[in-house]
């Protein structure tokens, strides 16, 4: 069926496959619309960033924590909710990313970092946020699903931080990240066959499967949780994540559980191409002791020799295996019709 096109592009009628294969030029408009954004000067240096989001509106966060984390000066919190930390004040830069511009739990957090006098940036298309974005942030194109427009919502983060001299310069990390996810759209779009698409193989190997995708290291976490997420809402399936070595304190115990439960789980291993020796030890010990009652464990390898195109070389990659998985399953990758239930529901 993957290698049918026709039956593809029935299957994908608002065309997220395609918004997918072209995350190498968002993430190069991302960077170019964040460098030319007026941003006024920071106060004072701040002692904390506080991203609040929700969704695919957060996940951007997440991967600039793991992906700064060796360098950067100050430490990274992800707010996903109502509230804002209570050690949010003046010395406080809180970048509010919201794609519509009209998430009610990011529209609260940032009211109360406000009121508290943190400095705010926000990243946005639309909506109640708008304003802020227009005095310090950055407005990005409209017309995506949120968890499809993470190039938009990632990249003038990253530029802002630049900007104001908490990120290191960032061209040629961003350079060869988007020449890398370019190479992965080529090796793995809809008209490469599934013999030699390693997406759509991926793809056919969960397909009656619960995913639990399980990063090498904690840097790799937002990876990991990406693909659950891109599980869920594209494939309309359930997944997991964990990281090593953290999952070798607790989940790994969990594989005691009964064969017949633990068949239905398919494991992926999200390997970062770098990791120190002891740490494939680990993973390899893990497997055989283990993921052994799993209906398989998959490998997947990051590309690129920058930490950020080894990064989004694996998200791109669940991207597209989890649009596979959904083509596979019957279902429209796009619509999310639950959640949209439930906000209409509230506001009621």
């Amino acid at each position: 069926m993957l290698d049918d096109q026709a039956k593809l592009a029935g299957a994908d009628p608002s065309g997220m496959l395609e918004t997918a294969l072209g995350f190498a030029r968002q993430i190069r408009d991302g960077w170019r619309l964040g460098g030319a954004a007026r941003l006024p000067a920071l106060p004072r240096r701040p002692e904390h960033l506080v991203v609040c989001g929700m969704g695919g509106s957060a996940i951007g966060g997440d991967l600039l924590a793991g992906y700064l984390a060796p360098a950067f000066p100050i430490p990274i919190t992800v707010v996903r909710g109502y509230e804002a930390p209570a050690f949010v004040g003046p010395r406080s830069l809180v970048i509010a990313v919201s794609y519509s511009g009209a998430t009610e739990e990011t529209l609260a957090a940032v009211a109360q970092a406000e009121r508290a006098g943190a400095s705010l940036c926000a990243i946005t298309s639309g909506g109640p946020l708008e304003e802020t974005a227009r005095r310090s942030g950055v407005v990005v194109p409209g017309g995506l699903a949120p968890r499809a427009a993470l190039g938009y919502l990632l990249m003038p983060a990253l530029a802002a931080l630049e900007h104001w001299g908490l990120a290191e310069p960032q061209g040629r990390e961003v350079d060869e990240a988007a020449g890398v996810l370019e190479e992965v759209a080529a090796e793995a779009g809809p008209r490469i066959a599934a013999a030699r698409n390693p997406a759509k193989r991926l793809a056919e190997q969960l397909q009656g499967k619960i995913p639990a995708v399980y990063a090498s290291s904690p840097w790799l976490g937002a990876a990991a949780r990406r693909w659950k997420c891109q599980f869920n809402e594209n494939s309309k399936t359930l997944a997991a994540w964990d990281a090593f070595p953290e999952l070798n304190h607790n989940e790994t115990v969990g594989w005691g559980a009964p064969p017949a439960l633990a068949g239905l789980v398919a494991v992926v291993v999200l390997l970062d191409g770098a990791e120190p020796a002891r740490t494939l030890r680990r993973v390899q010990l893990t497997s055989d002791l283990a993921f052994h009652p799993a209906a398989g464990v998959h490998q997947v390898r990051a590309r690129g020799a920058g930490r950020l195109a080894r990064l989004l070389s694996l998200v791109l990659m669940g991207d597209l295996v989890s649009i596979y998985l959904a083509y596979l399953r019957g279902v429209d990758p796009t619509p999310v019709e639950v959640i949209d239930a439930i906000k209409q529901r509230l506001r009621a």
